[in-house]
């Protein structure tokens, strides 16, 4: 789904840069914190991460007739994670601290370390002058839940500490296919925000995202009011809601519907 994707990359790109873990925040890698066989939490990071993700939503009632494009209550997981092994070494006293807040690395601290950028995170998502930051709330039409865990553990005499927030959101619709983007509209504004990124990861992915939205110049209007609602043709024909039959190939325009008695 489009909206979650979308979703997903203002969030990540509007905590680059703006919590004590810089540019480490990363795109669906849950494996970054994940708990083994044996039962024990595992990380494959060198250095303290956020990672971010959409896990499951549900839409119920009140969707319109067939729609698919409704996306309803989404939940964003945001993971926070540091180890033992993750901190900083001065060369001239030898002493190790934690990555930036150089104190010395005990488990009050690595607590400590977790709470402050999970305030970083909400800080950079409620940010006013945060471009990517507005268009993650503009994604949405709310918050409509929030919880927050932790997890803690030691393998093999290394500590791994780790806040986990899943915030959910009322997602907005995606886009129905084959209309066009409104000017005004928060998808044309992500897509232009996407443009400024010349990555080719980025550059591909904004491709492949556009394609996604049809072309409206080769769709009838009626096609993407079908889509919009998931009609049938019958239902669209008894609500005198396209052409006659026989022009429905051609959509000419409907200026005015009389009906004789």
């Amino acid at each position: 789904m489009i909206g979650r994707t979308a979703l997903r990359m203002a969030a990540i790109e509007a905590l680059k840069g703006h919590t004590m873990v810089g540019g480490n925040v990363l795109d669906s890698e849950i494996g970054a914190l994940d708990v083994g066989a044996d039962g024990n939490l595992r990380t494959d990071q060198e250095k303290p991460f956020i990672s971010v993700y959409v896990e499951g939503a549900k839409l119920e009632g009140g969707a319109d007739i067939r729609a698919l494009h409704r996306s309803g209550p989404t939940e964003l997981v945001i993971e926070i994670g540091i180890t033992a092994a993750m901190v900083e070494t001065n060369g001239e006293t030898g002493e190790s601290s934690i990555v930036g807040l150089q104190i010395p690395p005990t488990d009050p601290a690595f607590e400590f370390f977790l709470d402050c950028t999970g305030q970083q995170v909400v800080n950079a998502l409620t940010d006013p002058g945060n471009a990517w930051a507005e268009i993650w709330r503009g994604l949405s039409s709310g918050v409509i839940k929030i919880e927050r865990r932790r997890t803690a553990d030691a393998t093999h005499g290394v500590r791994i500490a780790a806040h986990q927030m899943v915030i959910t959101v009322d997602l907005l619709p995606d886009p129905v296919y084959g209309e066009p983007v409104a000017a005004t509209s928060i998808w044309k504004k992500f897509f232009d925000k996407l443009a400024g990124d010349i990555n080719p990861i980025t550059v591909k992915k904004r491709a492949a995202l556009l394609a996604l939205l049809g072309d409206p110049d080769v769709t009838l209007n009626s096609e993407a009011q079908r889509r919009r609602f998931g009609m049938t043709l019958e239902e669209v024909r008894a609500l005198f809601d396209s052409a006659v039959p026989a022009a429905e190939a051609t959509e000419p325009n409907i200026a005015s519907v009389a009906i004789e008695d």
